[in-house]
Formats: C-alpha cells, sequence, structure tokens
C-alpha cells in the first residue's frame, strides 16, 4: 500500500495559484455593490419610531382605569353604568386602532425620523 503524505498535499493546495471569478461576474458583482452603496448614501440619516400603538394605549389608560375604578363593589349604580360605557369606550379605541392600521396608513402617518445614535466621543 503507498503511503500518502497529508502535510505535503495541503502545502501543495495551499501555494496552488487559486483562479479568480469571471470578468463578467466580477463586473456585475461590483455594479451591485456600487448601486447598493448609491441607495445607502441616498437614505436619510435617520431612524425611524412608529408610534401607531400610543392612540391606543393612552385611550385605554384613560378609558379603561377609570372604568376598572367604577367597577369596584363600593360603588353606586351609576358609576357602574359609567364603568360599562368606559370599558366599552377602552374596547372601541383598541378595535379603531387595529381598522385604522387595516384601511388607513396609519404606521406612516405616526412615524417619526430621529437622527441615527452615534458613539459617544471621549473627552468633552
Amino acid at each position: 500500500m503507498e503511503h500518502f503524505d497529508l502535510d505535503k498535499a495541503l502545502q501543495a493546495q495551499l501555494h496552488a495559484p487559486t483562479p479568480g471569478p469571471a470578468p463578467e461576474l466580477d463586473a456585475a458583482l461590483k455594479a451591485k455593490l456600487w448601486q447598493r452603496q448609491e441607495q445607502l448614501d441616498a437614505e436619510p440619516d435617520a431612524r425611524a419610531v412608529s408610534l401607531w400603538w400610543l392612540p391606543m394605549v393612552a385611550n385605554f389608560i384613560v378609558c379603561g382605569v377609570p372604568a376598572v375604578i367604577f367597577a369596584l363593589p363600593i360603588m353606586p349604580l351609576w358609576a357602574h353604568l359609567a364603568s360599562f360605557a368606559l370599558a366599552w369606550l377602552a374596547v372601541g379605541g383598541v378595535a379603531l386602532t387595529f381598522i385604522s392600521l387595516r384601511m388607513a396608513d396609519l404606521r406612516a402617518a405616526t412615524t417619526i425620523y430621529l437622527p441615527k445614535r452615534t458613539r459617544k466621543k471621549e473627552g468633552f
């Protein structure tokens, strides 16, 4: 049986010249990279924060918390009726938010753009 020297085979492969990509592929790749870089340069230096959930949460807090307080057993009948109405208003606000997400462009309308975070420079 013939002895196979793995070290010599690895060294031969490591020192063998490797063929590069075809010139057409190289040119296409460079064109895509340049296009992507132009897109990144065209984008504003800001990050988008969508606040679509804020009206829903505010409505739920404004209507839901009093509804829970008015629903306590020690409250009179009118408070229980107000609690029922406030609970339906809170649920209605959540439903309206999800309907407007579906039917209107609420996410785009409630998006704010903040400057991108940068690392703090040491010193000052």
